[in-house]
């Protein structure tokens, strides 16, 4: 197995531990909890997550560059780390003061505000970004493996009911700050943290942060500032239903979005190499390969969303059903972005072309999110947040056209797996509806015809991925060309 592949496999490991574990824990949080409790916890964790993001300025995709441009000499990958690793440092301490302040105000003495502040302490231990930058994910996965296990198991023993809320933020919290103060272990085999603030290049480090924070504190307004403005602006069991929902179509784009952590120091060295060639064809295979397995994911989630949602969370969430239902087209434009962000824009330092999509995308949706957020709630904060995607994904295609053959790459590629999988999800609609069944027998029935119907398709009309694939587990003999 080349070594990409194998990172692939272990950055989709790690995004099982810190996001499928917790997403394995929502159907009992989600009844125990309740959509006050979820709401009240949403809306604290997205005010520390905006003082992580907007303290920390651009410094985590900033530092994967500068890492993967030195990962091969040891002197000049101890001084930046050590350089990136003090800025952080500084900037999360002040954070911190300044949202123990805030939140004495905001949550007016209610203790959760205070207990968030912990995940500000995650941060100023977290080091992902240079095993990411050295591509050696297999430390951060392994690190992390018990810490999250502990955390997981933590939450069935000791979350009972809803007086158990602040004792489920703990938990949450201490599996960021431990999973992070395990990557220490054995550093100096890595590298030598060199404290020096005479001789550290403030100005160079900040200057190119504070380039990658625009894109960066605009990806923040529109992913976690709506979550704080329907707070504000609506219910905490609004957002609660919100939250819920969110989570689970942001777990499918979870699974798609490990391709920007790889393929970011991958490209940097392609790029660095001048193979430009090389890269243009992986940009290209990448968004054959995005819309082979997300287009048929999204259609699948609208048709199973009523009976996932009632047997997923619960009853009490029902007003949860239309928001997954209009959020999921948000997969494929959030799938698309990260290959042309983070596959492309980011490493080839094209500033612009990577902050003015998401600038103007979040100008708009702080918009929309108050026009819509007083009068249709969550439903209005799911609508702004689906039209934003669309346009900031409308932008940088058009920044891409004379780069990729957008034209040709839709008809040849998209086109197809569009039209299988609306086909895929009507056929799976229909019978299941013939056959009058709901609740997880609906579920597993719709993703068993799903599955026969949309491969059995591409196998007759012989679709070149899923020949590779099926020659991957010895189905069939085709000639191997990895993508990769």
């Amino acid at each position: 197995m080349s070594r990409l592949k194998k990172n692939f496999l272990l950055v989709l490991l790690q995004q099982f531990f810190l996001l499928g574990l917790p997403f394995l824990t929502i159907p009992y949080v989600s009844r125990v909890l309740g959509p006050h409790g979820i709401g009240l916890y949403s809306y604290s964790f997205s005010i520390v997550t905006l003082f992580i993001n907007i303290f920390l300025l651009g410094s985590q995709l900033y530092a994967i560059r500068e890492i993967a441009k030195v990962k091969e000499d040891k002197n000049m990958l101890s001084k930046v780390f050590s350089e990136i690793f003090l800025i952080r440092t500084i900037l999360l301490i002040l954070a911190l003061i300044i949202y123990w302040i805030t939140a004495n105000l905001i949550g007016r003495g209610n203790s959760i505000f205070i207990w968030q502040s912990l995940h500000l302490v995650g941060a100023l231990f977290d080091i992902t970004w240079l095993f990411q930058g050295m591509e050696n994910f297999k430390k951060v996965v392994t690190r992390n493996l018990f810490i999250k296990l502990v955390g997981f198991g933590s939450v069935f023993l000791f979350v009972k009911d809803e007086n158990d809320l602040i004792l489920y933020t703990l938990i949450m919290a201490f599996s960021i700050v431990l999973g992070n103060l395990a990557l220490f272990y054995r550093l100096k085999e890595q590298v030598i943290l060199k404290i020096s603030l005479s001789k550290i290049s403030l100005k160079r480090h900040l200057k190119q942060m504070i380039i990658l924070f625009i894109p960066s504190f605009s990806v923040m307004i529109y992913s976690v500032l709506d979550k704080t403005m329907l707070g504000s602006l609506s219910t905490t069991s609004q957002l609660g239903f919100y939250e819920q929902a969110s989570k689970i179509v942001l777990m499918i784009f979870s699974l798609i979005s490990v391709s920007g952590t790889v393929m970011l120091p991958r490209n940097s060295a392609l790029i660095s190499s001048k193979n430009f060639e090389r890269l243009f064809q992986i940009l290209q295979e990448g968004i054959t390969y995005t819309a082979y397995l997300v287009l048929p994911l999204t259609f699948g989630l609208i048709i199973i969303a009523k009976d996932f949602v009632l047997w997923f969370l619960g009853p009490d969430f029902s007003p949860s059903i239309a928001v997954v239902i209009i959020m999921a087209p948000i997969v494929i434009f959030k799938s698309l972005g990260i290959i042309f962000g983070s596959w492309y824009f980011v490493p080839m330092e094209k500033n612009k072309e990577y902050t003015l999509p998401i600038v103007i995308g979040a100008v708009i949706n702080f918009v929309l999110n108050i026009i819509l957020i007083p009068k249709y709630n969550a439903i209005g904060a799911t609508v702004a947040t689906l039209i934003t995607e669309a346009i900031i994904l409308g932008i940088q295609i058009w920044f891409l056209r004379k780069v990729l053959n957008i034209k040709d790459i839709f008809k040849q590629a998209i086109l197809k797996y569009l039209l299988i999988a609306i086909f895929m999800a009507f056929v799976s609609y229909k019978i299941t509806l013939f056959y009058n069944v709901s609740g997880l027998t609906s579920i597993i029935l719709k993703f068993i015809i799903g599955v026969w119907v949309y491969g059995g398709i591409l196998c007759l009309i012989k679709d070149k991925p899923t020949l590779q694939l099926l020659s991957k587990i010895k189905i069939i003999k085709v000639n191997k060309k990895s993508i990769l």
